[in-house]
């Protein structure tokens, strides 16, 4: 009569192995959180690039309204006024 063999499970390794896998799953998620973070980084640092741009570019015309002669320009372009006296001039083609 021969003798079955028997399989003893071997709990130490199969602590080691599933300690392993653990430890494999959250490095591997960790990994894939911080490239997320980086991606958004980035994006957030083009964004703070233009902001920075369109800051500068209000700054600047900050400053110009600050001026009479700029002030008046834009008063006699946009707004069609005229000083008192003169005689607004506006071309046929614009209503």
């Amino acid at each position: 009569m021969q003798k079955r063999k028997s399989y003893r499970i071997k709990w130490f390794n199969l602590l080691l192995i599933a300690m392993i896998g653990y430890f494999s799953y959250v490095y591997f998620q960790q990994q894939t959180d911080l490239h997320t973070i980086q991606r958004e980084m980035e994006a957030n640092q083009t964004k703070l690039k233009q902001l920075q741009q369109v800051n500068k570019d209000l700054s600047a015309e900050q400053g110009k309204l600050k001026t009479p002669e700029y002030v008046e320009k834009l008063a006699r372009e946009e707004l069609g006024l005229a000083k008192p006296g003169e005689v607004p001039f506006v071309p046929a083609g614009k209503n």
